[in-house]
């Protein structure tokens, strides 16, 4: 089935590589090797004189640019991977694009979310209270006993779930071994998200729907919130739509019926022990009666588990906001909009301690609470690096991410999947809370003309303030799936670099 995930605000899937500025040029990203290659090509005696003398590490693009004098458009057109319409002061984290140097999504971040999502919903089941105030006390017990041993305590947290992977997703298959027979849960042949296949998305152009976006850290403390520092991203801008297909093992189901329904089968008795119940827990699938297996009301299910999930990190990041938006002289109010809307979850950088753990269903218990609590300082989870103060489980996770591209702090790291029919309805209700229809004029918006509604990012002309007249693009905007084009006027908000330039304008709503 495809289906399409709309980013609500900006988000990052990383590479895990940084890059610096020294890399980019004009804002293009730079390939070294094929500005070096030119610079041989036109000037070879010159450049491996240097290279022989050049003490430095390393070195711009545009002090090599003056060094040779080699002309600007050269340097793009021959030398240049892609474009953002931002600049940055520090590193930034690189987002993960194709072998055309555009951005998308993994399958296998979507298919993380899921999981992570699934296993939130079984474990809220009651049912499951003792196994999992079971699981954290064995934990505990672990971490005590390896108190110092800092290597083995990254190992065991880096397995600390996997208890309660195999006992959710995983069917047990029956072993002998010295004459003993005994269940294990613990083999991924028989793990249960196999039956869930997610496709990359579509790869969309940086230049278009990308953005390098600087996020504010913001850390709770008693009395106000303060800023600890920024990191920049490579990201998907807001906005965009990313086409993707999911399926489900539709034959595996069938098989599996089948052969739950014979006597003389080992199936569900000597492998795949368990099926039944963690079908039924995990996709709501009667596999001895229903009839039969529809894809759609399984990807349905899922997508629901999704949005669930979502909800419940968006009322924690809520409480949190609430709790800091009077200390602070920020302004979080487009967070107020976000909130709001339902069909939403957290994917790639900044998922975060709440969006990639089961911590919202902790924080729901008191027990569980508390143990968690005691689990945490056990392995030194939650400890403020400045003051080597110990965690408070009430606090907890104490910093947010929040991009800092708009004039107001906006979210990050937040998506909603449109299908079918839902596509039109959950639109409405995502442009409704980005102010897509605004018929009054936002804060510190300005009027704008659209003048060129077929060059990508599409142009606009200022029409008030001090900047009239001025033209430039409006990136991350789907013109038609707004109803706008040319002579359209809209409000949006300038963003200027530090000499007062204008760099874009962001829109910001419909006159």
């Amino acid at each position: 089935m495809k289906l399409k995930i709309k980013t609500l605000t900006p988000i990052h899937i990383g590479t895990g590589k940084e890059l610096t500025p020294l890399e980019f040029f004009n804002n293009y990203r730079i390939n070294y090797d094929k500005l070096f290659d030119l610079i041989a090509e036109e000037k070879r005696d010159e450049f491996f004189n240097w290279i022989d003398q050049v003490q430095e590490t390393s070195f711009s693009v545009t002090d090599i640019q003056k060094k040779f004098n080699i002309k600007p458009n050269d340097i793009i057109s021959k030398c240049g991977l892609y474009r953002f319409n931002q600049s940055f002061q520090d590193k930034a984290r690189e987002g993960i694009k194709d072998s055309s140097n555009k951005l998308f999504i993994p399958g296998s971040s979507i298919k993380g979310a899921i999981r992570t999502a699934l296993l939130y919903k079984v474990l809220k089941n009651h049912s499951f209270n003792s196994t999992l105030s079971n699981s954290i006390e064995s934990l505990l017990s672990k971490a005590n006993n390896l108190r110092g041993q800092t290597g083995k305590i990254k190992n065991l947290l880096k397995s600390a779930d996997e208890e309660l992977q195999n006992e959710v997703f995983i069917c047990g298959v029956l072993r002998e071994k010295d004459g003993k027979r005994e269940i294990k849960y613990d083999d991924q042949k028989y793990d249960l998200l196999k039956l869930i296949r997610v496709s990359d998305s579509e790869s969309v152009p940086t230049d278009t729907n990308g953005e390098i976006c600087e996020l504010q850290v913001y850390a709770l403390k008693k009395d106000r919130p303060h800023k600890q520092f920024k990191v920049y991203a490579e990201s998907i801008d807001n906005n965009t739509e990313l086409e993707f297909d999911i399926s489900i093992d539709i034959g595996f189901l069938k098989q599996a019926k089948i052969e739950l329904n014979k006597t003389n089968s080992d199936f569900g008795k000597k492998y795949f022990i368990g099926i039944e119940q963690k079908l039924k827990n995990l996709f709501d699938i009667d596999i001895k009666n229903d009839i039969e297996f529809d894809e759609g009301k399984i990807i349905k299910t899922i997508l629901k588990t999704l949005n669930n999930f979502g909800e419940s990190v968006s009322i924690l990041e809520s409480e949190w906001v609430n709790s800091i938006k009077n200390k602070n002289n920020s302004s979080f109010s487009s967070l107020e909009k976000l909130y709001k809307i339902k069909n939403k979850f957290k994917l790639g950088f900044d998922s975060g301690f709440i969006g990639m753990t089961i911590l919202p269903l902790l924080l729901d218990n008191p027990t569980l609470k508390q143990k968690a609590y005691e689990f945490y300082k056990a392995v030194g989870i939650g400890f403020h690096r400045s003051t080597n103060t110990p965690l408070n489980i009430n606090e907890f996770p104490f910093t947010r991410k929040y991009s800092k591209n708009q004039t107001v702090f906006g979210g990050f790291g937040w998506v909603s999947i449109l299908s079918g029919n839902e596509i039109e309805t959950v639109n409405e209700t995502t442009q409704s809370g980005e102010v897509a229809h605004t018929q009054s004029k936002p804060s510190n918006s300005v009027l704008a003309e659209i003048i060129d509604d077929k060059s990508k990012p599409p142009k606009v002309k200022i029409l008030e303030g001090t900047d009239v007249n001025v033209e430039t693009i409006m990136p991350g905007v789907r013109l038609e799936g707004l109803g706008l084009s040319k002579n359209s006027k809209v409000y949006v908000v300038l963003s200027k670099n530090k000499k007062g330039g204008i760099e874009k304008a962001d829109f910001k709503g419909k006159v």
